[in-house]
């Protein structure tokens, strides 16, 4: 009997011994959030977006149907795109991010520092709105 429980032991720390030493598999991830100014490579998801997944696709097989030079790659439209971002797009780029709520809410604000009240996002709504 005792003989028998020695063995299941033994076997139990044999497999655990063998579990320590495996090395895991995989891609580190890393804990602390790197700064946008620190990173080196982005990555860009079109899985949802078809759209423009077709037009990157399409401009690159347009840009690649030449005899010589090398091959353009997305990086290279991506290269050229950001050249082209100025102030007018980045205005629009900041106002397409926001919510209606948002939009609401920086209105509201800008409202209260030009006329001195203290508004909050509903009353300025109903107000603006002349509700009441």
């Amino acid at each position: 009997m005792n003989e028998d429980r020695d063995s299941v032991v033994g076997e139990r720390l044999n497999i655990k011994e063998k579990e320590a030493g495996k090395k895991k598999r995989g891609r580190k991830r890393i804990k602390e959030k790197v700064a946008i100014k620190d990173r080196k490579k982005f990555f860009i998801d079109y899985s949802n977006d078809q759209e423009n997944h077709e037009l990157i696709v399409k401009l690159l097989e347009e840009a690649n149907q030449k005899k010589f030079g090398r091959e353009i790659v997305f990086k290279d439209i991506v290269d050229i795109g950001i050249s082209k971002v100025g102030g007018k797009e980045l205005e629009k780029l900041k106002e397409s991010c926001l919510s209606f709520l948002e939009k609401l809410e920086r209105a509201c604000h800008e409202f209260n520092e030009k006329h001195g009240t203290k508004f909050v996002p509903e009353e300025f709504a109903v107000k603006q709105l002349k509700l009441i």
